[in-house]
């Protein structure tokens, strides 16, 4: 027989007739005799069907409902059953077979069950789960009560800002026939807003996978919405799905979850917004940077003003990360897998920003500053090269093609995608332990480059920490980089670590005794500790001195950052490294 397995064993390892301690003390063992399917498991309060026989250690039957043919049903963890059945049977998938021994603390303890049972008795029962009624209190005040009637797909649930379809009926709780019923295509919303500003079926779906359907029972509300006519249909429906139900009392609704449209955050900051409308399950590449990618798609202002087009039978083809359409197109193509259909919403950041865009011949103007609407169809893609499937030298090569995008987008004045391509370009270059000498003399350049390049970023946006971390990187390819301690100075004196920065300079002008840039900085940090000095002196004085008032309590003036003239660190060069 296999080992005894502690409660929490991952599924794969678990193999049939294996024993899993469920209790610490041992006092509850459940072995497997057939593994079930999936991996839901029931939970408290959900109602499960079982199969069982009871045995006695020595093999005495003392109950079973095979013999009378009739599934024993309880409602799981509410104390019901023994103590074991309601711990074991929480541990089993929907048609996992198992006997579940227990010991006398989890089965009838000193007082046995008498005749069948004996004091102290420890019990097996060997249980079957047929299958169980999913039933959750939703809004934790008993106002919306679901039962599961089908799981459905797959694993995923709405998001809040999903938008969802779903087919329902609703009727008077005991009623034969409805009051309401959805139309046969459905009823569309998104999930955190729900329907007619009520957030009830919201909270139902969230809970939902895609196919599922549910029973509900929902409690009369104590409050109505003020907008909506006390006796209109609107009323009656907005009660229903906002939790609440008609007042003369709670209302049962059958709701199954259809379908829904994924909405995701394309980039980090929220510029480019996606809405899924057609998925391909099958498919899970995307196309990468370098990518040759073929489209079909329509683009528009906010108004519905169209500016470009590009449908079947005129399909366009182009590379990603190449410039040859704006970044926000870029970053939606990149998100999507082949044969997918999305909109996306994207900002003028990743649009045609606050230079616009003239008339073409095809569409309309885009203004400055002006919000696009992209549908897109991917249509097919070819990957470039990965790095992991790149020999040396091109690593290299890719690495300095990406620096210089970023380069490019640092004089545009678009920093955040400067960095981004310095970062990139360095990670594609980051593990050249391997390489040949004269790889890795091009990849040690290029990350100096890059990091050097993201520090003047960084000072330029007052990031003080992460300019002085991209430095320190430098250094630690090359201790004596004099660009590398100038901008850490800086970055130092901006976090009025004067020490550090005096420290940098030194073995700065230990290497370029002669160097403007340096002395220049060095008078400012004299400038700027005698300053701190200053106000420090001040400060303690006040601190320190005798009172005249000794009853009053002593005020002290806190130490103000130097003044914006002259404590600032020196501006830093406008052209990246090439």
């Amino acid at each position: 027989m296999p080992p005894l397995m502690p409660e929490g064993t991952e599924d794969e390892m678990i193999e049939d007739g294996q024993e899993i301690q469920i209790t610490p003390d041992g006092g509850l063992i459940k072995r497997i005799i057939t593994k079930g399917r999936g991996w839901e498991k029931p939970e408290k309060g959900d109602k499960v069907s079982v199969h069982y026989v009871g045995t006695l250690e020595d093999g005495t039957k003392f109950d079973s409902s095979r013999d009378r043919d009739d599934l024993f049903v309880f409602e799981l963890g509410e104390g019901r059953v023994i103590k074991g059945w309601d711990l074991g049977v929480a541990t089993m998938k929907m048609g996992e077979k198992a006997v579940l021994i227990c010991q006398s603390d989890y089965a009838y303890g000193a007082q046995g069950s008498p005749p069948k049972i004996p004091a102290n008795a420890t019990l097996h029962f060997e249980v079957e789960l047929f299958s169980w009624e999913s039933i959750k209190d939703l809004a934790g005040d008993g106002g919306i009560i679901k039962t599961v009637l089908s799981e459905g797909q797959d694993w995923e649930t709405p998001k809040d800002r999903d938008e969802v379809r779903v087919h329902l009926s609703a009727k008077a709780q005991g009623a034969s026939q409805p009051f309401l019923v959805s139309p046969e295509e459905g009823l569309e919303f998104t999930v955190s807003e729900g329907l007619l500003g009520s957030k009830g079926l919201g909270l139902v779906v969230k809970t939902m996978k895609k196919g599922a359907r549910a029973h509900l029972v929902l409690q009369p509300a104590c409050e109505w919405h003020a907008s909506v006519p006390q006796a209109s249909p609107g009323r009656r429906f907005l009660e229903l799905v906002g939790g609440g139900a008609p007042s003369e009392g709670p209302c049962e609704v059958e709701v199954t979850l259809a379908s829904w449209k994924k909405v995701e955050d394309v980039t980090p900051d929220g510029g480019v917004l996606k809405k899924v409308l057609t998925e391909t399950a099958d498919e899970y590449k995307k196309p990468n940077e370098g990518a040759s990618v073929t489209i079909r798609y329509h683009a528009s202002l906010s108004d519905g003003t169209v500016v470009e087009s590009r449908l079947e039978g005129d399909e366009f083809t182009f590379v990603t990360e190449s410039g040859e359409v704006p970044e926000g197109l870029d970053q939606a193509v990149m998100s999507m897998k082949k044969g997918e259909v999305a909109t996306f919403e994207v900002t003028a950041a990743y649009g045609y920003a606050a230079a616009g865009r003239a008339a073409t011949a095809t569409g309309a103007a885009v203004p400055p500053d002006a919000a696009l609407k992209y549908a897109i169809t991917l249509v097919d893609f070819t990957n470039a090269p990965e790095t992991w499937e790149m020999k040396d030298h091109e690593k290299v090569a890719a690495a300095i093609v990406k620096k210089n995008k970023g380069n490019v987008a640092f004089k545009e004045g678009n920093l955040k995608k400067a960095m981004r391509d310095w970062d990139q370009a360095a990670k594609i270059v980051d593990y050249d332990k391997d390489f040949a000498d004269e790889h890795k003399a091009g990849s040690k350049d290029v990350k100096k480059s890059c990091w050097l390049n993201t520090a003047a970023a960084k000072l330029k946006q007052g990031d003080w920490k992460e300019a002085e971390k991209s430095c320190t990187k430098v250094l630690g390819l090359e201790p004596g980089n004099v660009k590398a301690l100038y901008r850490r100075a800086q970055a130092q004196m901006g976090l009025q670590d004067f020490l550090a920065a005096e420290m940098d300079l030194r073995k700065g002008l230990s290497e370029d005794a002669t160097n403007v840039d340096l002395l220049t900085l060095s008078k400012r940090l004299k400038v700027m500790s005698k300053e701190m000095n200053k106000k420090e002196s001040k400060m303690y004085g006040k601190m320190f001195a005798p009172s005249a008032k000794s009853a009053e309590p002593m005020v002290t003036e806190a130490v103000a950052a130097p003044p914006a003239t002259s404590s600032e660190p020196h501006s830093t060069p406008a052209a990246p490294e090439s």
